[in-house]
């Protein structure tokens, strides 16, 4: 019985925990970036040509975020094959979490101003959120 055990090693509930915790990030990701892909090109079709090409970049801005975290899960995914053991594999998870959530924020941060500077720019003059230049 006892060899059942070490044969069948059961990862621990904390790296079970960081990989749920992974996962459901980038599902979150992948549901703000559809979502807002969605949105940006309803939008795209009665723009202005400033909203446009404002939306464009938005939209360029999510798809790069959205490949440098698929690349960075899937570097994270190969150094999990070649983990020599769980505890190894934890460390690399507990790592890759902490980086994933730094880049997350910073993420937020590009989407949020240049989001922001589209708005500011597609506003009609007048208009609340307009500038007067």
């Amino acid at each position: 019985m006892a060899d059942d055990a070490f044969m069948k090693p059961e990862l621990p509930e904390s790296l079970r925990n960081l990989m749920k915790m992974s996962i459901e990030q980038a599902k979150r990701a992948f549901e703000t970036f559809a979502a807002t892909s969605e949105n940006t090109w309803k939008t795209l079709e009665s723009s202005s040509q400033t909203a446009r090409t404002g939306l464009r970049s938005l939209n360029e801005k999510i798809a790069e975020i959205t490949r440098n975290n698929a690349e960075a899960n899937f570097a994270l995914a190969l150094k999990l094959a070649e983990s020599k053991d769980v505890g190894q594999a934890m460390e690399l998870q507990t790592e890759h979490a902490r980086k994933q959530m730094d880049a997350f924020v910073r993420q937020l941060e590009e989407i949020r101003d240049l989001a922001a500077q589209v708005i500011q720019d597609s506003t009609p003059p007048g208009m609340p959120g307009a500038t007067s230049g």
